[in-house]
């Protein structure tokens, strides 16, 4: 299992935990996140939760190896309800949700990452938008989560340039809400679940549907051409690049 969980006092603590891999995003992790969130949103012993990576890290994005199994566009459209069902809870939670992030959080990391409504990083952390680097849209939501931080201006330059930030950057331009201490990220986290829980409950959860509307149509923008992608001949070239460790050669087919 490549996630554990524990309950401080109240705050649910979600790890992706596979950090000899620096925690990939696998299909069967986001099906696990769903079952989880679900469960700590009907759980009354759960007031926030804190979402964070073991070993360092918190996630390098999605499991490029897991990619490889992708055989049809129907299976990898199946994969995206996942996605969609995961990324639209997160954005729409209605406790306090907040991501503590250390060493790397790339691709889809940098995607779950801001999925959380507060995301609080270590002063050492790296944020990589790395989506086309394996041929792939940006996906997990984040041509929605990302804009809405930055605007989209900024949000569409550091996507197509599949840029890689530091954290007193990624501060500066409203990626990450709060800094700290290499190391601290997640009981800072802790400290803000805490102050959040005091909020009133249905006001919100209010406020977070109306903001998950444009979240919504990019996860449906996602699963209309990512599948597509996904078998093309320059995904396939993006992937064996990624495991060969050199620049992949894009033909655009």
């Amino acid at each position: 299992m490549s996630l554990s969980s524990t309950n401080r006092d109240g705050v649910l603590i979600i790890t992706l935990d596979e950090p000899e891999r620096r925690n990939p995003l696998g299909h069967p992790v986001r099906k696990a996140l769903v079952s989880m969130l679900s469960a700590a949103e009907a759980d009354a012993s759960v007031g926030a939760v804190v979402l964070t990576g073991a070993g360092g890290h918190f996630s390098a994005g999605g499991d490029i190896r897991d990619q490889k199994s992708v055989e049809t566009v129907i299976g990898a459209r199946d994969r995206f309800l996942v996605i969609k069902e995961l990324i639209g809870r997160m954005v729409r939670f209605p406790k306090p949700l907040v991501s503590a992030v250390e060493g790397w959080a790339a691709g889809g990391g940098l995607s779950l990452a801001i999925a959380c409504e507060t995301v609080v990083a270590a002063d050492t952390a790296r944020f990589a938008a790395s989506f086309g680097a394996i041929g792939l849209v940006p996906d997990l939501g984040i041509l929605a989560t990302l804009s809405a931080r930055v605007g989209q201006g900024r949000a569409q330059r550091i996507l197509l340039d599949a840029a890689r930030l530091d954290a007193a950057e990624a501060h500066r331009l409203g990626i990450v809400d709060h800094l700290t201490g290499e190391g601290e990220a997640l009981e800072r986290a802790m400290e803000i679940a805490r102050e959040a829980m005091r909020a009133a409950p249905l006001p919100r959860a209010l406020i977070k549907d109306y903001f998950a509307a444009e979240v919504d149509r990019a996860l449906d923008f996602e699963r209309q051409v990512q599948p597509f992608l996904m078998l093309s001949a320059d995904a396939k070239e993006g992937r064996e690049a990624f495991f060969e460790k050199r620049a992949p050669v894009f033909q655009g087919k």
